[in-house]
């Protein structure tokens, strides 16, 4: 049995606490000078890029030949760094595994040409493409996405000129009209033709047949400025030639020759690489490190920079451990390079017991961003409002530690505590790398990468990632080496190993001080959403006052569920497995502040009402009877993912609120209570983050996961 920490003993560990982060600073109380030190004089942002530059050779679609190279070329490094025990998992794929082999892309009339060559740059054939060795004339279809664009067109057997998605040109030109081919200078860059004219877009064709059977052909990927120089051949309309002499005059009719080698393995596969550092004491709480490896070539930053930061954290911390410079964590931190999502959906799939035996998970997916090329940010998200964890609050910790201790403050210079020969009073630098601020911030779920696959409630695992947007080079030519900084590199990669380190070390005495944090944090964040709830009371129409007060009254309460279910995460890492008392206190305090708040709400009402009594709160009949309905998630984890692929989409709904919906499916939560969760997200967030929510949308989202099977509904008892 361990001791009970005392509320009286509590309350001088905060105070003592707080005086110790008054006195030191930029300190994240989850990293002591001595861990700072020897990660600082370890992690290498520079072995990291010079690993990259290797990784950056192999073009590696999920499946393909070159992902089986890149993955040897990890293990091999891996080796020569005493890394022992790593592996390969070779899995089962939904997907096609395809590999492209030498193909071109040529101009024979009116001259000869070649246009594209994918040794030369590996984005320029789409995945998928098949086998191809053709002759055929060029016609310009416009986007070529639309039945408008091929008016007085004829197609068939001829190969056309698009800007539009690959896959929308295919169905529209090949599988409808007959077309043999395509030649695509589609972009997703905001302005392709002035700031992107010479990149090259990584895209992709049907991996499968069309719904009658249609068989998909290829794609070739050119530049916008290439797209709209043979366009100007094809019209004749003056443009600016950067290929052959001088200006046409006239339409001219161009015929390439198409040649595509491609091959599809019989059984399409996927891998996954892992690696571990066992832990000394406990070995069901792992924290699991991640980073996707399949991407095109290039690729530097998405994400070669997150696979090669995480073999950089593997040496190092490998190291530390081994000459005795750390202690051995006591937890298992496992390192895992990826199938973007698909690896590790498919690895819950079959192994659903492992759902238990991880704690939490940290992705890292585009860290090396140089970020004065394009205005980089380095976002670091917290866990969806659906998985509140402490996870989120001691990332965010060291997170303000390495951006306060790398950014220049006047007053800090004054008071010279920055460290010699920089503007920085903790600065992480790498030796080759810029001594660039650290420009990042701490934001709301996101998803899109490989923690969404922990946060799920099928998997149920708390994760973060670390993603820098916006991005301009990401899936193109031009996400290469020259746009990566290993300063940055550095800096993610010490996030990472502390935040790791931290919690893979946490014990009973550590619950004060993450008790402290959570509830602090948790405090400032009650306080961000009740601001929200007055202003909504504040600004709404007289007639719209009663409804207003409703939704402020709710969005205060779901703050208060969400921050309690925060405190109560860390209770996992007391040795029993109970909360300390001081977490239930902490619990308790919360429940007072909504007291408060409501109190306040009620206050706020009759001043903004000229005096009129708050509503009252009473279901109407149709919150009655949602209320009523309670949907669970059926299935394995395997049936149940598949049949969430097949739940239709209700537009008005963001993405990742529909992701949400499915999250707080419990078996407990009704179709009303999950309405009142998931506009609560929004509110809280922001409506331009996550879009509106309304109750109309919800349910008729969750019926439409019924008719897909991936959820029963019963009547609340």
């Amino acid at each position: 049995m361990r001791k009970r920490v005392s509320y009286v003993l509590f309350i001088s560990l905060l105070a003592s606490f707080s005086l110790a982060r008054i006195a030191s600073a930029q300190q994240s109380p989850f990293v002591d000078d001595r861990t700072f030190t020897v990660l600082d004089n370890e992690l290498s942002g520079d072995i990291a890029k010079d690993n990259l530059a290797i990784l950056t050779r192999f073009h590696r679609p999920g499946g393909s030949g070159g992902f089986h190279q890149a993955a040897e070329f990890i293990m091999q490094k891996a080796k020569e760094y005493g890394l022992e025990g790593i592996h390969l998992i070779r899995q089962k794929s939904d997907s096609p595994s395809w590999t492209p082999k030498h193909s071109q892309l040529w101009m024979v009339e009116p001259e000869e040409i070649k246009l594209a060559d994918n040794m030369e740059v590996a984005v320029s054939l789409a995945d998928y493409s098949r086998p191809a060795d053709v002759r055929a004339e060029l016609i310009d279809v416009g986007a070529g996405d639309r039945d408008s664009d091929y008016d007085g067109k004829d197609v068939k057997g001829k190969i056309v000129l698009a800007y539009g998605p690959p896959t929308a040109v295919m169905r529209e030109a090949v599988w409808e009209r007959g077309a043999v081919g395509i030649v695509s200078y589609y972009s997703t860059r905001l302005n392709p033709l002035t700031d992107s004219a010479d990149q090259i877009a990584w895209s992709r064709v049907p991996a499968t047949p069309g719904p009658d059977g249609q068989e998909p052909t290829f794609a070739f990927m050119i530049s916008p400025r290439m797209g709209l120089w043979l366009r100007g051949r094809l019209s004749g309309e003056p443009n600016r030639s950067i290929f052959g002499t001088g200006q046409p005059q006239k339409p001219e009719k161009i015929v390439l020759h198409a040649i595509v080698n491609s091959e599809f393995a019989p059984q399409p596969w996927m891998e996954m690489i892992e690696y571990v550092i066992a832990g000394s004491e406990i070995h069901d709480q792992d924290i699991v490190l991640t980073a996707h490896l399949q991407e095109e070539k290039f690729s530097a930053n998405d994400d070669g920079s997150g696979c090669m930061n995480l073999l950089e954290i593997a040496r190092a911390l490998t190291h530390l451990i081994e000459t005795g410079k750390l202690p051995r964590p006591r937890r298992d931190i496992r390192f895992w390079w990826t199938t973007e999502i698909a690896s590790e959906y498919r690895y819950f799939a079959d192994h659903p017991e492992e759902r238990e035996q991880i704690l939490v998970n940290i992705n890292q997916d585009m860290v090396g961003a140089n970020q004065s090329q394009d205005s980089r940010v380095q976002h670091i998200t917290r866990t969806p409002y659906s998985l509140p964890s402490f996870l989120s609050d001691v990332v965010e910790s060291i997170t303000e530690l390495v951006i306060l201790g790398n950014s220049a403050f006047l007053s800090v210079r004054q008071a010279q505590h920055i460290a010699r020969g920089t503007n920085f009073s903790r600065p992480i630098l790498s030796r080759l790398g810029t001594r660039d601020r650290y420009n990042a911030m701490v934001v709301p779920y996101f998803d899109s990468t490989d923690h969404l696959v922990f946060c799920d409630s099928i998997i149920g695992i708390p994760g973060v990632t670390l993603t820098n947007w916006p991005d301009e080079y990401i899936h193109s030519s031009d996400d290469d080496l020259w746009n990566i900084d290993a300063t940055q590199l550095k800096r993610n990669a010490f996030i990472v190993a502390a935040s790791a380190l931290a919690i893979a070390n946490a014990g009973d005495r550590d619950i004060p001080r993450l008790a402290a944090e959570v509830y602090g944090r948790a405090c400032e964040r009650i306080g961000r959403d009740g601001r929200t709830a007055l202003h909504l009371i504040e600004s709404s129409a007289p007639q719209e006052r009663a409804e207003a007060y409703k939704t402020a009254h709710h969005l205060i309460h779901q703050a208060v569920i969400r921050e309690q279910k925060a405190v109560r995460s860390i209770a996992v890492l007391a040795t029993d497995g109970q909360p300390e008392s001081l977490i239930e206190q902490f619990v308790q305090s919360l429940a007072e502040q909504e007291r408060k708040w409501m109190n306040l709400l009620d206050e706020f009402y009759r001043q903004v009402s000229g005096g009129a009594a708050p509503p009252s709160l009473a279901l109407t009949e149709r919150e009655r009877q949602l209320a009523g309905r309670v949907p669970r998630k059926i299935g394995t984890v395997g049936e149940y993912l598949q049949a969430v692929r097949r739940i239709r989409p209700v537009p008005a709904l963001h993405p990742i609120m529909r992701f949400e919906i499915l999250n707080f499916v419990d078996g407990r939560n009704s179709y009303l209570d999950i309405f009142r969760a998931v506009q609560a997200e929004s509110l809280s967030v922001g409506e331009y983050y996550y879009g509106h929510v309304s109750l109309d949308a919800v349910e008729e989202f969750l019926n439409h996961a019924v008719e897909a099977g991936a959820i029963a509904v019963g009547e609340r008892q």
